[in-house]
């Protein structure tokens, strides 16, 4: 079945589920949604036009989200195609004119690759195909490649040359792992994560003045100071509710706590308690367009574990501010400003709110 074909007969299935009666405020908007962005995939690349690279693993994430949660079985074919497609993803021209390709998800940035590799563990829960955590297995080897010592450990966020040490690349690197030691029950994985953990929490990177996490280390090795987003967030608490599943330490989900706490509370939050970045245009950059569903997606990790009612509510309140002040109607998609109003239509931004309504969907069943 080609992938227009697919697309066809998921927008049938979205049409007549959305002709069933449904007691949710989120599933319309949610499911138009989904099919808006599926319309706006490359037929040939196999990623989303209007998102970049990265920002497609995690148009992909949302997908499967959608699949898991709704239970569309269209969903895993869509998998498929962009698994067979872009693993051989066509970057451009070099100086002598020959095309340039990115294999296997691998290129010059090891948080491009985290995002790919979580992607594929993902598609293999959702469809039991070896084939995903395999490749989640090459990226993650790669990935071991940004090693180093300098600084007492981690890994850098760019090759040639090694450059920067920050936090996204390192907890990407270790939920990775850690996902993979779940999936696959090889403590290699296991070890990788205990040792980039251990390394992560003492680099200083976690804030623990005001609960923040920053978003890297300056030459000398100490960390950035006032650079907060929203996606850092999401992505450590993650990694510390893994951390307390693992050694059952209760001080690493009481970290996470403080730091979600932290973030919707009163660092990255409206007035009315809307998820917002640091400054307004982050929410509308090829990169920041992304960052608040990434932190949805982790906060809703992090409810599933503790059961805190402020999480869920948290959650609802936000997927109800996207729905009410973010939606448009005309083009059936989300904005990146969830306080409204809706700005333009994008694939990034629509996923990223997407990512939201998913979770609120989930929860409010």
């Amino acid at each position: 079945m080609s992938y227009k074909q697919v697309l066809a007969s998921l927008a049938l299935a979205l049409t007549t589920m959305a002709c069933a009666p449904s007691s949710s405020p989120f599933e319309g908007a949610m499911r138009e949604s989904v099919q808006t962005s599926l319309s706006w995939r490359n037929d040939t690349t196999g990623i989303w036009e209007t998102a970049g690279w990265w920002n497609s693993a995690n148009v992909l994430t949302a997908t499967i989200r959608y699949g898991a949660v709704t239970g569309d079985p269209e969903v895993p074919r869509v998998v498929e195609d962009v698994f067979e497609k872009a693993r051989h993803y066509p970057l451009g021209a070099d100086s002598t004119g020959v095309t340039r390709y990115c294999d296997n998800f691998i290129n010059d940035y090891y948080d491009d690759e985290g995002w790919w590799a979580l992607a594929w563990i993902e598609a293999f829960h959702l469809t039991g195909e070896r084939k995903y955590l395999d490749m989640a297995e090459t990226i993650f080897r790669d990935m071991t490649t940004g090693w180093s010592e300098a600084c007492g450990g981690g890994i850098y966020w760019k090759k040639n040359p090694l450059h920067y040490k920050n936090s996204i690349a390192n907890n990407l690197f270790s939920l990775t792992a850690i996902r993979l030691h779940k999936a696959t029950g090889d403590n290699a994985y296991r070890d990788w994560f205990q040792k980039n953990v251990d390394w992560y929490t003492r680099s200083g990177m976690i804030n623990t003045d005001i609960y923040q996490i920053e978003d890297g280390t300056k030459d000398d090795c100490t960390p950035n100071r006032d650079q907060h987003y929203t996606y850092n967030q999401g992505v450590a608490i993650a990694v510390l509710a893994e951390m307390y599943l693992l050694t059952d330490d209760r001080s690493y989900l009481e970290l996470a706590g403080k730091i979600a706490d932290a973030t919707i509370n009163e660092r990255l939050v409206t007035d009315d308690g809307i998820l917002r970045e640091m400054r307004p245009q982050i929410e509308d950059s090829n990169d920041g367009v992304q960052f608040k569903g990434i932190f949805i997606r982790h906060l809703a990790f992090l409810y599933d574990i503790t059961k805190n009612p402020a999480y869920k509510d948290f959650i609802v309140r936000n997927a109800e501010s996207i729905v009410a002040r973010d939606y448009d109607a005309a083009t059936r998609s989300f904005g990146c400003y969830w306080y409204g109003p809706f700005h333009r239509a994008g694939a990034a931004a629509n996923a990223c709110a997407l990512e939201c309504v998913i979770e609120a969907y989930r929860l409010t069943r």
